[in-house]
Parts: C-alpha cells; structure tokens; sequence
C-alpha cells in the first residue's frame, strides 16, 4: 500500500465514524509560545482538550494527519531505522465524546483489518494500573495473553512519570500502545525480548493516550469530568510495515531521495556502513528542512531558525563526508516536493523558493568550511609548537561564535591531526548560548496554566469592532495584574484587560497592537498596547485615575491617528509586496514584516541585493497605484474561494474556513485579518528608506507613508542644499564634485602610504624603530609608532620585512586610548617553529586586550596603552629565548 493511500485510508476511516477531517496545521504553532515546532498531533487541539474553542461550537471528534518535528532525537537520526527529524502523526480525537472502548477497538480494527497486518504479528501494551485497558485489550479486542504487556508509568503514561513527577495542574492519564513485532530473528534475540527492550524488534506503531486525570496536590489523581482521547501513529512507521520493509528508509517516502543522494554522491547505502549512515541522514534532514522553510522559518542563529540551520548545516556537512564539496542538497527539493506533493501541494508550489533558499545556506556554509578549516589549521600549528596536547578550551566555541564552525568537524580535524578537544568546555559554551533557543517539553508548558489563559474558562472570545468603528462600548470580563486574576485595579497600576467587545486591534500578522484609552465615569485607563491570543484580545494598559472593576462598563477607544498611520503602511505593504514580484518576479514571496505606525518593513525571498534602477521601478510602481487611488476591499469568503481568486497565502500561515481577503484593484489580493485604508490615495506617498540582506535569500526593504515620508523628503532635500553649499557647487554637479573629491582623496592617501613605506623602511635603527637583538643571521627589531594606527604598522613591518632577509619584528602604536599591536617574521623563522599569532596573543596581555592571526603575520589590540613597552620587551624577550634554543 502507498503511502498517500496509508494516510487517506486512516483519516477515511475515521471520517466515517463521525470524525471532522482537519488539516495539517503549521510546523510553527499558532499561539503557542510554548513550542518551537509542533510536535504531536494534539497541538492544535489544546483549547478542546480543555473544553474551550472549537469544542464550544461542537467540535467533538477529529481526525488529522499532521506535520511534526522533533529536534531532540537529531544524534540518533540515520543510525536507527524509525528516527526522524520530520514525520506525519495519524491522529484521531476525542474530546469529551468517546473513550477507550471505542479507540482501542478502532485501532485494532483499523490496522488488522482496513490495513491488513496480522494480528499474530501484533503486541500491545497497557498501563499496570489500567484494569480497563487491560480488559479491553484481552475480553473485548481478544488479544492473547502472552502479546498483552503491561508498564509502568514511565512507559505507559501521559506525560511519563505524571503520577510521580507532574506538577499539580497536569492533564494526564494512561496510555495504551500497539506494536508490530519483526520477529525473534531481528533485534537482540533474547527470548525475553518485549516492546520495552529497545531493541529494533518492536516497533510502536500507534500510541492511544486517555487523558482522564489532573494531577491534584499531595500527588493524587482527580478524575476529569471530560474524559479526552489522543491517539498518534507515526505514518513513517506504518508504511515500514505494510510495504514490508525494515526501515523507514525503504519506503516510498524515502526510496527516491536516498536513490538521488547515492547517484550524487556515487556511493551505497549498504547495511554497517558509515555511508549508509550518512545517507539516511541527509534524506531524512532535507525532508525537515523542506517543510520547515514551507511554513516560513529562515535560517538562522536563534530559535526555530537556529534548529533549522542546525538541521541543513548536519546534512550538508554529511555531504562534504561523502565527497559533495558542491551545492547539492537544494537538488533534493524537488523530490522531496514530488514525493509529498499529494498530500502537501502547497510544497510544490513553494519548491523553487525552498530550493534557493537550501542553496544559500549550502553556499554560505561552504565558505564557512573553508575559512574556519584555514583558523583550525592556525590554532592547531600554534598548540603543537607548544607542545600542547589537545587544542585549547576556548577554540571550539571562537569557530563556532565567530563562523558556526561545527564541533564535529573541529573534533574530526584536530583527531587527524593527534590533538584532542576538549568537548566538555564546548558543550557548557554551547548550553549557555542555546539554552533561549530550545522549546521545551515540560510539564508545565504541556497546557498554557496562567492567568490569562484561565480567562477562557468563563469568558466567550472578544468580539473585534475595530474595522467598521474606532470606538465601542464595552464589559471588562478579566482583569489581570502580575499573574493572578483580580477583582478590581487601582490608580497606577499596570494591568492587562480582557473586554468582551474591543475596537483595539491585536498584534497579528505583523501590524502591531492598537493603543488609546477606556474610559468610565469611575475611571481612565491608558492602553499602550494590544495582543492577542487566539479569539481573546489582551489590552496591555495602565491605570491613569479612580479605580477599575470586573464587570464595569468602559468607553474603549483607540488612538485614530496612530490606527490611520499603520492602515496607510499595511495597505502600502500589499502594494510594496504586489511590486516586488512584478519586478523580480513570483520568487518574491513574503518572510516577514513589520507594519508600525511610524514605518513599515517587509521580508522577502530574493537571493541579491537590489540594484538602484529595480528599486526605483518598485517605489514608482507603488506611487503609481497611490496616485490612481483605486478602492481597497476586504471581503469575507471561504478559503478554496479565495485561493480561486488568486489570493496569496503566507508562509506558514494557519487559515480557518472562512477567510479575509484583501484585494486592491484587480491586481492584488492577500489573505490578511489586518487593517487598511479605505483608497489607494489615502496612502499619500511611498518611500523606500532602505534594502539590505537579513538572511541567506532574504532580503528586507523599509519603508514610510504619508506625513512620515513627507518629512523623508524634506530631510533630503535639506540635506542636498546643504552638500551644495560645503562643496561649492550646485545641485546639477553635486555628483560630479563627489567623485572629483573621491579621486583626489585617493590620490593623496596613495602619496602618503608611499612616503610611509620609504620612510618605514629606512626607520631600523633610527627613529621610532630599533634593532634590539643580534642572534646569529637574525635581526630583532621593535619600536612604538606613537599616534599611529593598524595599518602603518602593517606599512612599516613589510618594509622592514623587504629590508632584512631574516628578522622577528615586534611593532607597537597608540592613539592616547587604545594600543595595537603586530608581529612580523620571515619565512625563514615561520620554518625553525616561530609563529606570530603566539607571540602577539601573549604580549597583548600587558595591554589588556587579545589578538593572534598567522604564523608569518599577527595583529592585537587593548586599552591599555601603558603597558606598550612592557609587551614590546616580552615580545624580544620570548622571540631571543625561542631562537636562542633553536640551533638550527
């Protein structure tokens, strides 16, 4: 059975048992800042777990196959034949409808019957304390005995260790599993071999969670009055045992992309071979990173885009391994895209896009090989000529910091070269600088626990008013101050609101909360902010005068003209974004904006910066449409009509059913829940203000509107007078003078270095440079340039360097508040063992700074300027001792 069909034939099954087919939602959770990625299939369902949401308008059974990603299992990947970075959970839900009767014997069914696996080839387990399960399993499904296993709560509950470890508040409950057993030939053959040896014999193919309990104080288990089922089987899993293959690798899924990586790379995946290891991997990664930069995650060094750079940085650098020094994971896109296109179309819609941006990062990455193997290759050299045996504590980390050099390939280079790593000091460096970037999964973030999240237990979802009204009366249902609810706020306090009916915006889809005031006749409040989660807005204010109360009647109005400004920068947003793909093309797509009252930013996939002429074509395009003020329509309407007319999603976006549409003529039309002027002349005019690279293919471009740019105009305007009047000439030729100056400039900073380097090259002996020591053919020179700068050391060291066939040079400069520093030696001396970055990084000490660089060439800096000639007297000292030794 394909795999497309595997996951129809599931979610079939249960749409005929009166579930609601749901799709996918976002790799990135939607109003969750508890998780960097989803995880589990019940992400999506945590308000109807809760008897909140979906649930309150009779959303009681679903069913989904859903996207996840794991990033905790990354070391495993390609070793095992079931662990993956990205995979699909089948999942059916239950919430507050059916129990355990119904789910186990539903799974059973599904997987013997509808897929037609054995039932001898079967095992399940339970949790030792769940009599029910446990019956059901053996009266009701009729399993045998001897395939029926039960455990403890680590194995068999939800979270593991609830009852013991869980913090009170904790939905939880027992869990019950089904297994397909390989056989007593795979695996470690041990006759007491079951589903909880770990071992590849027993594979877990499906997970039913009953979530029946919250975890009280004193530890014990209240029963919940809504009993909820959450079930989960991995589709990578199941399709590994119905197309009758022992890993996942082997399976549609995964068959022609580990096919394309073999031909690549022109080896192998055979059995016990690093290759195949490798191999695996890189088919497994690039899956991930795929559908990761699908739903609109970047690259990067924080958070969600740190895991994903984390993930392409692995597979590239298993590439290298194999021998792909080239660009060639973005080759493996549009398989992945062919593969997954039935179930996922919107991947294939995106594969170009996904392929450029995998190819940067390749291309950027590469280069960091390169240059971080050139420093290595340095340090290594400088802790073998001190007899070091292992490369120093910090290295690692500096390679890492500074290039995102990677660990692995630090350990792999030093080994090869006999020096060892010290992979403890690096790992504390690494967890100090992740430890912001991981989404964890504790107890506590399992389900959001807080003040305002308890709002939903009493309160319906505000209603916004806030396009056809910019103010309304309204109930304040919650008050929140710190992290408790409370009755009433006094003067001063800072509080965050929750009104039954709002005209305030909430920070969404880049534009940023509204602000103004709540007024009653016992009160004002001033807002400075509005957020939301979900369906429930969250006004972030302060007290100004009286007293507020829960219940009590208030004014809510906003800020008019901040709204209006940020309404003429998200209209110019759709503009800017329209333009861009017309000039560029359909590549440009969305990755990220900011829509303020004060000025607007947008993101977009593009892989070089924009030339002046295509920035100018944008900016005209956009005051085109401003001058012609067509009309700007929102209009509500179902998704597949909207996607009908042409409508552009964004990113990773999650839509419900009906949607809001936002079209400006008849050439731009947006998903978007934000607001918008009423015409295109509202905007009054559009000003590029900037264009710059944030990201491996991505660009972003600032703008303002209205008054802001105005002023923009005037700003420049003053400011080309003013040129005028320094340079002397008029508007016309202000161009021309610049360049004219520019050229004369060089002209001049050519002279001087030339008069530099004759008079550097004849300072040994004399002036600010003296021959310090005489050891053999060898000359010692050193000397402080006072108010010189980096560079005229650098002059004067290649000059002395021309001079003396063989010579250490040891230069110091100072402009009054720093110091700097350079040593310089000939061939000869780099080939008797001296290297330059060690002499320089030790004497930087006494100017309280650090530096280091080649073995013929380094430089240092400090702030210490008083400590110049002690370090120089180091410097001659340590250079003497060195060739004193060396006899050669």
């Amino acid at each position: 059975m394909k795999t497309d069909d595997i996951r129809e034939s599931f979610l079939r099954y249960f749409e005929e048992r009166g579930h609601t087919r749901l799709p996918s939602d976002s790799l990135v959770p939607a109003n969750d800042p508890t998780l960097l990625f989803t995880g589990a299939g019940m992400n999506q369902f945590k308000d109807e777990f809760q008897g909140k949401g979906r649930y309150r308008t009779g959303l009681r059974r679903a069913c989904t196959s859903q996207k996840c990603l794991r990033a905790g299992d990354l070391e495993r990947v390609g070793q095992t034949p079931s662990h993956h970075t990205f995979f699909e959970m089948l999942g059916n839900f239950s919430f507050g409808d059916y129990f355990k009767l119904e789910a186990m014997q539903w799974a059973w069914e599904l997987v013997t019957q509808a897929y037609g696996v054995p039932a001898g080839r079967l095992a399940v387990t339970c949790y030792e304390g769940d009599d029910e399960a446990y019956a059901i399993w053996r009266e009701v499904v009729g399993v045998p005995k001897e395939r029926v296993y039960r455990f403890g709560e680590h194995a068999n509950f939800w979270p593991a260790d609830a009852p013991s470890t869980a913090p009170p508040g904790t939905l939880c409950g027992p869990c019950a599993e089904i297994f397909f057993d390989y056989g007593e030939a795979v695996g470690c053959r041990r006759p007491t071999c079951d589903p909880a040896c770990g071992c590849p014999r027993f594979v877990e193919i499906w997970n039913l969670v009953f979530q029946q309990f919250m975890k009280q104080e004193g530890g014990r288990l209240e029963p919940l009055p809504l009993k909820n089922i959450d079930t989960g089987a991995g589709l990578e899993r199941v399709a590994c045992v119905l197309q009758g293959v022992t890993t996942d690798y082997e399976t549609d899924l995964f068959v022609p992309i580990v096919a394309r990586v073999s031909e690549l790379s022109g080896r192998k995946p055979l059995a016990g071979t690093p290759e195949r290891v490798r191999i695996h991997r890189i088919s497994d990664h690039v899956r991930g990173a795929a559908f990761v930069i699908g739903d609109g995650v970047l690259p990067g060094n924080k958070g969600r885009a740190y895991v994903l750079r984390r993930i392409l940085r692995r597979a590239i650098r298993d590439g290298h391994d194999l021998g792909l020094d080239e660009p060639f994971l973005y080759k493996l896109v549009p398989i992945v895209a062919e593969v997954m296109g039935r179930a996922y179309p919107e991947l294939v819609a995106r594969r170009e896009n996904i392929a450029r941006i995998v190819k940067a990062e390749e291309e950027s990455f590469l280069a960091t090989l390169a240059r971080g193997s050139a420093i290595l290759a340095e340090r290594i050299a400088e802790a073998k000529g001190k007899g070091a045996s292992a490369l120093p504590p910090g290295v690692a980390a500096e390679l890492w910091d500074t290039f995102g050099f990677p660990f692995e390939i630090t350990q792999q280079i030093c080994e090869e070269a006999g020096l060892g790593v010290d992979r403890a000091g690096f790992e504390a460096d690494m967890e100090r600088r992740q430890a912001g970037g991981r989404g964890g999964e504790q107890f506590g973030q399992v389900f959001d626990t807080s003040a305002l999240a308890q709002v939903k237990d009493f309160a319906h979802p505000t209603a916004f008013r806030g396009y056809e009204a910019t103010e309304a009366e309204a109930t304040v249902l919650a008050i929140v101050a710190g992290d408790s609810l409370v009755e009433q706020a006094a003067a001063g306090a800072e509080v965050t609101l929750v009104l039954d009916h709002t005209p305030f915006y909430g920070e969404s889809g880049g534009q940023v909360g509204d602000a103004g005031v709540l007024e009653s006749p016992s009160c004002r409040i001033e807002v400075h902010d509005t957020t939301r989660a979900g369906d429930y807005f969250h006004h972030h204010a302060r007290v100004a005068s009286g007293t507020l109360r829960r219940g009590e009647r208030v004014r809510a109005a906003i800020d008019a003209e901040r709204r209006n400004a940020i309404r003429r920068n998200h209209t110019a947003t759709h503009l800017l974004h329209w333009a861009l793909r017309k000039v560029l093309g359909p590549h440009a797509e969305q990755a990220g904006s900011l829509v303020a009252p004060d000025r607007l930013r947008f993101d977009f996939t593009h892989f070089a910066p924009l030339t002046p002429q295509e920035l100018e074509r944008v900016e005209e395009l956009v005051n085109q449409r401003v001058l012609e003020n067509v009309e700007v329509t929102p209009t509500e309407t179902t998704l597949a009509a909207a996607k009908a007319q042409g409508a552009m999603a964004l990113f990773g976006e999650k839509y419900g059913e009906v949607v809001r549409m936002v079209s400006i003529g008849d050439y731009s039309r947006e998903l978007c829940g934000g607001t918008h002027v009423a015409r295109t002349g509202d905007i009054g005019l559009f000003k590029i203000t900037s264009e710059t690279g944030i990201a491996a293919g991505v660009r972003r471009i600032e703008a303002v509107t209205g008054h802001a740019a105005y002023r923009r105009v005037v700003e420049q305007e003053a400011l080309l007078a003013r040129l005028g009047e320094v340079l002397k000439a008029p508007r016309e030729r202000l161009a021309a003078r610049a360049e004219e100056l520019v050229e004369e400039t060089k002209r001049l900073a050519r002279e001087l270095e030339k008069a530099k380097r004759q008079s550097f090259a004849g300072a040994a002996g004399g002036g600010p440079f003296q021959e310090r020591a005489h050891i053999g053919d060898t000359v010692v020179i050193a000397g402080i340039l006072e108010g010189g700068r980096p560079d005229d050391l650098r002059l004067a060291a290649d000059g002395l360097r021309k001079k003396h066939p063989s010579a250490a040079i040891v230069l110091g400069a100072s402009d009054g508040a720093a110091a700097s520093l350079l040593c310089a030696l000939t061939p000869d001396l780099v080939k008797r063992g001296l290297h330059a970055g060690g002499l320089v990084k030790d004497a930087a000490k006494h100017i309280g700074g650090g530096g280091g660089g080649r073995p013929e060439l380094a430089q240092a800096g400090g702030k210490n300027p008083a400590g110049l000639a002690s370090a120089l007297d180091a410097a001659v000292a340590a250079i003497s001792a060195m060739l004193g030794q060396d006899k050669s």
